[in-house]
């Protein structure tokens, strides 16, 4: 089974905004915010996956435990299901921290604009300054089992036979004796498993001479051409008929599942179960121990490689008093992205690989919103 590996790419786009004399305060978790304000939240990322897997069912043929014997073949003896990882397809959604949530209080804008025209927001409440990305609705599907999934029993041969049995019965004779007498008895029953088992057999070893005789032309009549073509084509369909009595028949069908993925912030690489996959159960949730774990590992670009471990100390440690001294000044607090390589992995083979943007992983900036943008 080819494994489609599959990556969609997620659009960005940009907006200014313009404002004089904000106050912005952090919305804290339970905070009843006052009126005439705007709120608004720090995008972060989540991870959307798009699993497909394969079930095959095997289904043993009635005859199967005869095939060595009458066709020389080793066959499976019981029915098994299977499932194999078929595809993959990751997209990365932009959505709202609802744990970074600020109040700007909107007074004081210069002129007579009203405050909704300083602000772009997206449907899930979260400011727009440099990507955007509306996503779309998740999907669920459910294991489709694909249509002929019947078992294949059609047989030329009949199912009853006729058989004779030979009865004795006790006769008088002329002399006083006795005399023993056989009598022939006849009867219908059902032909045993082994029995239709050998008439199979003979038939599928009767359409193989027969298809060698047409090509080679050993008949009394003459096929060409078409005739030829559809002869050859008839005949290998009731072979492959008879066979499925004796080797089964393999049903597949496709299951597909969606799972979501939201990384936690900070810089530090992140290994989270994405999904689980049973061999005999399909895809799981990552709650469901009963299947194995496909890992999904984040592992942020490292862009500080060249401070050394005192300065990123220094600079950690002046963040808090940083974004208390902006939140004064009125600046506006946005987010910038750390790029990610995301890896998804099955034990040890590498099933994605790909890099993108993860908010929650980057920077917290302020912007300046007393510049005015003409």
């Amino acid at each position: 089974m080819k494994l489609r590996i599959i990556t969609v790419p997620v659009l960005a786009g940009i907006m200014a905004l313009t404002a004089t004399g904000q106050n912005v305060n952090r919305l804290e978790k339970g905070q009843t915010p006052p009126d005439g304000v705007v709120i608004y939240s720090l995008p972060q990322t989540s991870v959307h996956l798009t699993v497909e897997a394969v079930c095959e069912t095997f289904t043993p043929g009635p005859y199967s435990g005869y095939a060595k014997k009458y066709l020389g073949i080793d066959v499976p003896q019981e029915a098994s299901t299977t499932y194999t990882l078929s595809n993959v397809r990751m997209t990365p959604y932009l959505e709202a921290d609802r744990s970074c949530s600020y109040i700007v209080n909107l007074d004081g804008l210069l002129g007579e604009a009203s405050p909704a025209s300083f602000f772009e927001f997206s449907s899930q409440g979260l400011l727009l300054l440099s990507d955007e990305n509306k996503g779309s609705g998740n999907s669920w599907r459910f294991p489709s089992i694909a249509p002929g999934t019947e078992v294949l029993s059609s047989e030329a041969t009949a199912n009853l036979t006729s058989t004779e049995t030979t009865l004795y019965r006790t006769v008088r004779n002329d002399q006083g004796g006795y005399d023993r007498v056989a009598v022939r008895q006849s009867q219908v029953v059902e032909k045993s498993p082994e029995k239709k088992a050998q008439e199979a057999a003979a038939m599928i070893l009767s359409l193989r001479e027969n298809r060698i005789n047409i090509i080679t032309g050993n008949t009394d009549a003459t096929f060409s051409g078409d005739a030829l073509r559809a002869a050859v084509e008839e005949i290998g369909r009731l072979e492959n008929e008879y066979m499925a009595l004796f080797t089964g028949t393999t049903v597949s069908s496709v299951q597909e599942m969606s799972f979501e993925v939201v990384p936690q912030a900070g810089k530090e690489e992140e290994l989270v179960i994405a999904f689980r996959i049973s061999d005999t159960h399909g895809l799981l949730p990552q709650d469901n121990i009963s299947g194995r774990p496909i890992v999904m590992e984040i592992s942020p670009e490292d862009a500080e490689d060249f401070y050394s471990e005192q300065v990123i100390g220094e600079v950690e440690a002046r963040k808090p008093r940083a974004k208390h001294e902006a939140a004064l000044r009125g600046n506006i607090f946005y987010r910038i992205p750390a790029i990610c390589t995301v890896r998804i992995i099955d034990g040890q083979d590498l099933i994605l690989k790909s890099r993108i943007p993860v908010y929650q992983k980057g920077e917290d900036l302020t912007f300046p919103v007393h510049v005015l943008v003409k």
